[in-house]
Protein backbone atom coordinates (compact mmCIF):
# COMPACT_ATOMS: atom_id res chain seq x y z
CA UNK A 1 0.00 0.00 0.00
CA UNK A 2 1.45 3.51 -0.91
CA UNK A 3 1.14 5.95 2.09
CA UNK A 4 -0.46 9.56 1.75
CA UNK A 5 2.25 12.17 1.01
CA UNK A 6 1.01 15.60 2.41
CA UNK A 7 0.44 16.07 -1.67
CA UNK A 8 -1.76 13.23 -2.30
CA UNK A 9 -4.58 12.66 0.96
CA UNK A 10 -7.93 10.75 -0.25
CA UNK A 11 -11.02 9.91 1.30
CA UNK A 12 -12.77 7.49 0.15
CA UNK A 13 -16.68 8.06 0.03
CA UNK A 14 -19.78 6.99 -1.37
CA UNK A 15 -20.72 9.23 -4.37
CA UNK A 16 -23.97 11.38 -4.22
CA UNK A 17 -25.55 13.10 -7.25
CA UNK A 18 -23.99 16.32 -7.09
CA UNK A 19 -20.72 14.64 -7.89
CA UNK A 20 -21.57 13.38 -11.37
CA UNK A 21 -20.32 16.39 -13.54
CA UNK A 22 -16.83 15.38 -11.82
CA UNK A 23 -17.06 11.91 -11.95
CA UNK A 24 -18.25 12.43 -15.87
CA UNK A 25 -14.77 14.65 -16.36
CA UNK A 26 -12.54 11.63 -14.51
CA UNK A 27 -13.83 9.18 -16.56
CA UNK A 28 -14.12 11.02 -19.63
CA UNK A 29 -9.91 12.02 -19.24
CA UNK A 30 -9.33 8.49 -18.45
CA UNK A 31 -11.31 6.27 -21.05
CA UNK A 32 -11.98 8.94 -24.16
CA UNK A 33 -8.89 11.62 -23.97
CA UNK A 34 -10.63 14.48 -25.95
CA UNK A 35 -7.76 14.26 -28.89
CA UNK A 36 -9.82 11.39 -29.81
CA UNK A 37 -13.09 12.81 -30.56
CA UNK A 38 -14.39 15.94 -32.18
CA UNK A 39 -15.90 18.34 -29.88
CA UNK A 40 -19.76 17.34 -30.35
CA UNK A 41 -19.00 13.79 -29.97
CA UNK A 42 -17.35 14.57 -26.72
CA UNK A 43 -20.32 16.67 -25.49
CA UNK A 44 -22.35 13.55 -26.53
CA UNK A 45 -20.35 10.81 -24.43
CA UNK A 46 -20.08 13.04 -21.28
CA UNK A 47 -24.05 13.29 -21.65
CA UNK A 48 -24.40 9.54 -22.26
CA UNK A 49 -21.96 8.93 -19.43
CA UNK A 50 -23.49 11.25 -16.81
CA UNK A 51 -27.36 10.49 -17.42
CA UNK A 52 -25.89 6.24 -17.24
CA UNK A 53 -24.56 6.95 -14.24
CA UNK A 54 -27.36 8.66 -12.47
CA UNK A 55 -29.70 5.72 -13.01
CA UNK A 56 -26.62 3.67 -11.45
CA UNK A 57 -26.78 5.99 -8.55
CA UNK A 58 -30.99 5.10 -7.57
CA UNK A 59 -30.09 1.13 -8.05
CA UNK A 60 -30.21 -0.73 -4.13
CA UNK A 61 -27.32 0.18 -2.03
CA UNK A 62 -27.25 -4.29 -1.95
CA UNK A 63 -26.65 -4.10 -5.65
CA UNK A 64 -24.62 -0.95 -6.48
CA UNK A 65 -21.95 0.99 -5.13
CA UNK A 66 -20.08 4.28 -6.46
CA UNK A 67 -17.07 5.27 -4.92
CA UNK A 68 -14.80 8.56 -5.19
CA UNK A 69 -11.57 9.55 -4.20
CA UNK A 70 -12.13 13.07 -2.36
CA UNK A 71 -8.86 15.39 -2.52
CA UNK A 72 -8.35 16.20 0.64
CA UNK A 73 -6.08 19.87 1.94
CA UNK A 74 -3.13 18.31 4.14
CA UNK A 75 -3.61 20.69 6.94
CA UNK A 76 -6.55 20.60 7.33
CA UNK A 77 -7.92 17.67 6.59
CA UNK A 78 -10.75 18.66 5.21
CA UNK A 79 -11.98 17.67 1.85
CA UNK A 80 -10.98 20.16 -1.06
CA UNK A 81 -14.22 19.49 -3.08
CA UNK A 82 -12.24 18.11 -5.68
CA UNK A 83 -12.80 14.13 -7.06
CA UNK A 84 -9.62 12.70 -8.03
CA UNK A 85 -11.17 8.84 -9.03
CA UNK A 86 -13.63 6.66 -9.50
CA UNK A 87 -14.81 2.87 -9.07
CA UNK A 88 -18.06 0.95 -9.67
CA UNK A 89 -19.09 -2.43 -8.11
CA UNK A 90 -22.20 -4.12 -8.73
CA UNK A 91 -23.91 -7.44 -8.81
CA UNK A 92 -23.85 -8.14 -12.54
CA UNK A 93 -25.11 -11.50 -14.77
CA UNK A 94 -22.15 -13.57 -15.94
CA UNK A 95 -21.88 -12.90 -19.63
CA UNK A 96 -20.84 -16.70 -20.58
CA UNK A 97 -22.43 -19.34 -18.61
CA UNK A 98 -19.15 -21.82 -19.38
CA UNK A 99 -17.33 -21.42 -16.06
CA UNK A 100 -18.68 -18.70 -13.80
CA UNK A 101 -22.08 -18.45 -11.42
CA UNK A 102 -25.11 -16.64 -12.64
CA UNK A 103 -24.01 -13.26 -10.96
CA UNK A 104 -20.92 -12.08 -9.48
CA UNK A 105 -19.32 -9.04 -8.82
CA UNK A 106 -17.98 -6.88 -10.81
CA UNK A 107 -15.75 -3.87 -10.94
CA UNK A 108 -16.13 -1.21 -13.48
CA UNK A 109 -15.18 2.25 -13.80
CA UNK A 110 -11.89 2.31 -12.17
CA UNK A 111 -10.41 5.74 -13.07
CA UNK A 112 -7.79 8.47 -11.58
CA UNK A 113 -7.69 11.86 -13.14
CA UNK A 114 -4.28 12.41 -15.19
CA UNK A 115 -2.46 14.34 -13.07
CA UNK A 116 -3.33 12.56 -9.61
CA UNK A 117 -2.68 9.09 -11.07
CA UNK A 118 0.40 6.34 -9.37
CA UNK A 119 -0.30 8.10 -6.11
CA UNK A 120 -2.24 5.87 -4.22
CA UNK A 121 -5.83 6.70 -4.97
CA UNK A 122 -6.55 3.44 -7.26
CA UNK A 123 -5.17 1.19 -4.28
CA UNK A 124 -7.40 2.71 -2.06
CA UNK A 125 -10.54 2.25 -4.28
CA UNK A 126 -10.36 -1.20 -4.77
CA UNK A 127 -9.81 -1.91 -0.93
CA UNK A 128 -13.49 -0.78 -0.58
CA UNK A 129 -14.88 -2.31 -3.53
CA UNK A 130 -13.85 -5.52 -2.47
CA UNK A 131 -15.34 -5.40 1.00
CA UNK A 132 -18.19 -4.22 -0.63
CA UNK A 133 -18.38 -7.21 -2.47
CA UNK A 134 -17.23 -9.69 0.41
CA UNK A 135 -20.50 -8.22 2.42
CA UNK A 136 -22.56 -8.76 -0.56
CA UNK A 137 -20.91 -12.70 0.16
CA UNK A 138 -19.03 -13.03 -2.88
CA UNK A 139 -15.55 -14.53 -2.67
CA UNK A 140 -14.43 -13.51 -5.72
CA UNK A 141 -14.55 -10.21 -8.01
CA UNK A 142 -14.35 -9.65 -11.37
CA UNK A 143 -13.41 -6.83 -14.04
CA UNK A 144 -12.08 -6.12 -17.23
CA UNK A 145 -9.09 -4.22 -18.17
CA UNK A 146 -7.83 -3.51 -21.92
CA UNK A 147 -4.89 -5.50 -23.02
CA UNK A 148 -3.09 -2.66 -24.31
CA UNK A 149 -3.28 -1.05 -20.78
CA UNK A 150 -0.22 -2.28 -19.08
CA UNK A 151 -0.32 0.54 -16.11
CA UNK A 152 -3.75 -0.76 -15.37
CA UNK A 153 -2.74 -4.18 -15.69
CA UNK A 154 0.42 -3.67 -13.17
CA UNK A 155 -2.53 -1.97 -10.58
CA UNK A 156 -4.13 -5.31 -10.73
CA UNK A 157 -1.32 -7.88 -10.67
CA UNK A 158 -0.04 -6.06 -7.59
CA UNK A 159 -3.47 -5.89 -6.17
CA UNK A 160 -3.66 -9.82 -6.30
CA UNK A 161 -6.27 -10.20 -9.49
CA UNK A 162 -5.49 -13.19 -11.98
CA UNK A 163 -6.48 -13.34 -15.61
CA UNK A 164 -9.13 -15.75 -16.25
CA UNK A 165 -10.51 -15.36 -20.07
CA UNK A 166 -9.99 -13.20 -22.87
CA UNK A 167 -12.51 -11.41 -24.84
CA UNK A 168 -12.87 -9.67 -27.73
CA UNK A 169 -10.17 -11.45 -29.78
CA UNK A 170 -12.32 -11.40 -33.17
CA UNK A 171 -12.66 -7.62 -32.76
CA UNK A 172 -9.02 -7.74 -31.84
CA UNK A 173 -7.70 -9.64 -34.81
CA UNK A 174 -9.70 -7.13 -37.38
CA UNK A 175 -8.26 -4.24 -35.31
CA UNK A 176 -11.44 -2.97 -34.47
CA UNK A 177 -11.16 -3.04 -30.53
CA UNK A 178 -8.40 -4.23 -28.38
CA UNK A 179 -8.56 -7.12 -26.24
CA UNK A 180 -10.02 -7.36 -23.33
CA UNK A 181 -8.95 -9.26 -20.20
CA UNK A 182 -11.03 -11.06 -17.58
CA UNK A 183 -9.52 -10.86 -14.04
CA UNK A 184 -11.16 -11.92 -10.68
CA UNK A 185 -9.28 -12.22 -7.49
CA UNK A 186 -10.74 -14.42 -4.33
CA UNK A 187 -11.69 -12.60 -1.54
CA UNK A 188 -10.50 -13.51 2.04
Amino acid sequence: SIPDAPWQSFRIRSAHRRDLPQIVSVLLSSFYPKTQATPWLYWLLRVGIQEDIKARLKTPAIQYACLVADLVEPASAQSTGKIVGTAEISQRPCESWRFFPPKRAYLSNLAIAPGHRRKGAAQRLLKPCETTALGWGFHRIYLHVMANNSAAQALYTQAGYQRCEVSNPVLSVLGLRPERLLLSKRLQ
